[in-house]
């Protein structure tokens, strides 16, 4: 395929569509009153978004697979894509976790004393549903990882390439990608996977290697919810369990960092190895 040809999917009418989506499900939020409706609507926009891709993709006959996915992965690429992908999301959860903490430690008496006013809830009542669950899994380890790898990786990141190097087609397009997530604390580490995502793309050509690792992240973050959903208590920590939680926390982020680290260094010199897969383009082209 011809990288000039995804020129054809102007970003600016994608900006609108995702605008004019966003405001929508804001109303919805405030207009409709059901179970789980929070969760339907990012389920919603989620096919909308996918519906737009694929439709741009058929209009204009992209395609994304230059290689057959079991020429190009070993067992040993595979483990490299899982082990950084899954140090990057473990760490995030860390990260979370500290700063959460850190925050309950600064302004424990006062959220205790808010605490004591609230009435009891029913432990049933702040348990999500089984449906919350099943339309969670759908949104982030199914639907996400396909339209936005398509999107960033598939589109955007190959455009890029046309005009910049593979390293820095990468970091930018990982930088919308951060910036896109909204949540501060998962910008720095959304970035990061882009990369690894970035990486993997333009290494193995081939968009199901980044979809499957972007899903494998996003179902850790799934168990991970799970998890904080099941195992959530009514009552506060007390400040010896969370300074207890601080420690052990910090000890984790400094573990994943330093193995984060050596990773990185490690494979270093493959990533400044990435060369163009397309000629550059000397003309200006809009976005």
């Amino acid at each position: 395929m011809d990288y000039t040809e995804l020129k054809k999917f102007k970003m600016r009418y994608f900006i609108l569509f995702a605008i004019f989506l966003f405001i929508a499900s804001i109303v919805l939020v405030f207009a409709v009153d059901f179970p789980e409706s929070e969760q339907w609507i990012t389920f919603i926009m989620s096919i909308c978004f996918l519906m737009y891709i694929v439709y741009q993709t058929k209009k204009w006959n992209f395609t994304y697979n230059e290689q057959p996915m079991n020429t190009i992965m070993s067992k040993g690429r595979w483990a490299r894509y899982l082990s950084i992908t899954t140090c990057f999301q473990l760490i995030t959860v860390v990260f979370t976790t500290i700063v959460v903490t850190l925050l309950y430690l600064m302004f424990e008496e006062l959220l205790q004393n808010l605490f004591l006013f609230d009435p009891m809830i029913d432990l049933e009542e702040v348990q999500p549903s089984l449906l919350v669950y099943i339309l969670f899994f759908i949104n982030i380890c199914i639907l996400a990882p396909i339209y936005e790898e398509l999107l960033f990786r598939g589109i955007l990141l190959r455009r890029f390439t046309l005009r910049w190097s593979p390293q820095k087609s990468i970091i930018i397009s990982s930088i919308i990608f951060g910036i896109i997530h909204l949540n501060p604390i998962n910008v720095v580490f959304a970035f990061a996977l882009g990369c690894v995502l970035g990486y993997a793309y333009l290494k193995t050509k081939n968009i199901f290697v980044p979809m499957l690792l972007h899903s494998f992240s996003n179902f850790l973050a799934f168990l991970q919810f799970v998890y904080t959903n099941q195992t959530a208590e009514l009552d506060l920590p007390s400040t010896e369990a969370a300074q207890r939680e601080l420690l052990i926390n910090g000890i984790l982020f400094i573990v994943l960092a330093v193995v984060i680290i050596i990773l990185l260094v490690k494979y270093y010199k493959r990533f400044r190895q990435l060369k163009n897969p397309v000629p550059k383009v000397v003309e200006q082209e809009e976005i």
